[in-house]
């Protein structure tokens, strides 16, 4: 499930921490994981978390996070 994707891992960490105190029943016991993404020369880094036993259960947990008006998408691959 992706939260973000920012400039730097250091902006996905706090993206992180501000998403962990927005909504910490959510994502509190959860860890996040810094994917790097090369697209028209420039790098991103996608803020994820993972655990899901599959896709509905991730898509569920988004719905829920995007009810607290924050974003969140469950990436294909």
């Amino acid at each position: 499930m992706q939260l973000a994707a920012v400039g730097s891992r250091e902006e996905a960490m706090a993206e992180w921490e501000r998403l962990k105190r927005r909504a910490p029943e959510f994502l509190g016991n959860r860890r996040p994981q810094v994917v790097p993404l090369e697209r028209d020369g420039k790098t991103f880094f996608r803020l994820r978390t993972e655990g899901f036993a599959d896709q509905a259960s991730a898509r569920g947990f988004c719905e829920q996070i995007r009810a607290r008006g924050l974003s969140c998408f469950v990436p294909s691959a």
